[in-house]
């Protein structure tokens, strides 16, 4: 009985069978056939599909300038430079053997795509950024739909258990893949802001670090035990994951979230899956990847098929990746330009304006004239801020952002000064104002850290005079806000020599 595969899915079995030579599915398109010039005995002909065509053209483009500067041709140049860009298997090898054809074949095609009218030469090479993409425009025009010539194979018998599922838009009304990187202070809430877009059932969530390797993140093989058997198998990584759910919920967005994405080499982490990054119009990536590690390509096979073509890889369209970033890090990476033009950056600006933006507790801070007072956490980040802004121009990323506290680190006076001690002091000191006059910020009796901590711990005040004005002041806006809201009568403020309240867990303001 015949088989009920498609094409492209016989092709997949085929190329799972155990040989050396490799067995692919090639989209359908139309072929141009060409020939040499037979000058040492008969013809010989080629032929050229115009998807393989299309990948030359726009391999010529990503090299353009070498290709201007040897559009004379000359027969060892030009077989080096077809063998050091052009990306396609077969065209490569043709170009070993039959360099001037294929030259020829390409100026033909450049020349009358674009209409040109000046007189052709053979072995001189029209070339410049307009006319190969007006060839490319061309051949993209002329190119047949693969779905529609795969979809008309379908036959009525029921699919064997190998068939491969293809990706199944139909009814997919969600945004286009997209690569975001959300970037912003320590805590404006760039991860908040990720999670307003997805929820823990469409998205996989990774951290990266200083020693996270590519193996960490697509996928490695892993030793692992079968009763008393050491047995190899492949371990998916966050991106292989991601491509799992993203074929099991191909109706629906899936996101690959990874936060801390500078604090590791990234480009090194995402290796060759850097090709994938660039995006078509319908979301998925516009180049794809041969996947050279045959246990994944199993993996994938298994678990993510519709994002594979043969053992060629993209990511589907209804994968969107999402980062977070956060540039004052002193443990960051830098990320090349190629690698960041292929992402989208969102700016998250602080902002306390709204009414979620931060936690609701308090600071208790000592002032110089010995009083305590609990200083809304808002008005306490305002008014650090400003004096960093101000006096300072320290730039804003190393400010606090309203969600630099959760709301457990404030939600009562011993959790407020263990953060105030244990992050906030530490943070400012060591990390914002490392080079910087912390006479502005901190009292002037504190010499060191440890000083400053020793003042903290003896109850006595740490901060600068200026800082405590901006904390006064911060907090009485913060509770005229509060009680205006509420519509009540204002308290009255507290007088300018802060009377000690009987109580220091309860603001005298």
């Amino acid at each position: 009985m015949p088989s009920s595969l498609r094409i492209d899915q016989l092709a997949a079995e085929c190329e799972k069978l155990e040989s050396g030579m490799e067995f692919t599915y090639r989209s359908v398109a139309p072929s141009i056939e060409f020939s040499n010039t037979g000058r040492r005995g008969e013809k010989k002909y080629f032929s050229i599909s115009l998807i393989e065509l299309l990948k030359t053209l726009k391999d010529i483009e990503n090299h353009l300038t070498e290709y201007e500067t040897a559009k004379n041709y000359v027969e060892k140049t030009m077989r080096d430079l077809f063998s050091s860009t052009l990306s396609s298997k077969t065209v490569n090898a043709l170009a070993t053997v039959q360099t001037l054809p294929l030259f020829s074949l390409i100026n033909k095609f450049i020349y009358t795509a674009n209409n040109l009218e000046n007189s052709f030469n053979e072995k001189r090479l029209n070339i410049n950024q307009e006319l190969i993409k007006g060839a490319i425009d061309y051949l993209q025009s002329q190119l047949p739909d693969d779905e529609e010539y795969l979809n008309s194979l379908m036959v009525a018998s029921p699919p064997s258990k190998y068939a491969i599922p293809t990706p199944n838009r139909e009814g997919f009304f969600g945004q286009l893949g997209e690569n975001i990187i959300f970037y912003g202070a320590p805590g404006t809430g760039k991860s908040y802001e990720i999670d307003n877009k997805c929820s823990e059932s469409n998205s996989i969530r990774t951290v990266f670090h200083p020693e996270t390797q590519s193996s960490d993140f697509v996928g490695c093989l892993k030793p692992g035990m079968n009763g008393d058997n050491i047995v190899y198998s492949f371990r998916p990584g966050p991106f292989c994951l991601a491509l799992k759910l993203a074929h099991e919920k191909q109706a629906e967005n899936v996101f690959l979230v990874i936060e801390e994405i500078n604090r590791a080499a990234a480009a090194a982490v995402f290796g060759e899956l850097f090709q994938l990054l660039d995006r078509e119009p319908t979301g998925e990536s516009k180049y794809s990847i041969t996947v050279s590690d045959p246990d994944m390509v199993i993996y994938l096979q298994d678990h993510a098929p519709s994002a594979l073509s043969g053992n060629r890889l993209k990511i589907p369209s209804n994968l969107s990746l999402y980062a977070t970033m956060n540039s004052s890090d002193q443990a960051v990476m830098p990320m090349d330009t190629a690698f960041k033009r292929r992402w989208k950056f969102e700016y998250i600006p602080i902002d306390f304006s709204k009414s979620d933006s931060g936690p609701a507790g308090s600071i208790p801070i000592v002032f110089s004239s010995g009083d305590s007072l609990d200083i809304p956490w808002r008005a306490f980040a305002n008014a650090i801020n400003e004096i960093l802004l101000e006096d300072e121009n320290i730039p804003e990323d190393r400010l606090l952002g309203p969600w630099f506290l959760s709301n457990s680190e404030v939600a009562n006076t011993e959790s407020a000064l263990s953060s105030l001690k244990g992050k906030i002091l530490l943070y400012l000191w060591d990390d914002v104002l490392r080079h910087s006059d912390k006479g502005l910020l901190f009292s002037g009796r504190a010499k060191a850290f440890g000083s400053l901590i020793k003042l903290f711990n003896a109850n006595e005040a740490i901060f600068s005079k200026k800082a405590e004005d901006l904390f006064i002041k911060g907090s009485r806006a913060s509770n005229n806000k509060t009680q205006n809201d509420d519509g009540d009568d204002q308290i009255p403020e507290v007088s300018d020599d802060l009377t000690t309240s009987t109580n220091s867990d309860t603001p005298n303001i």
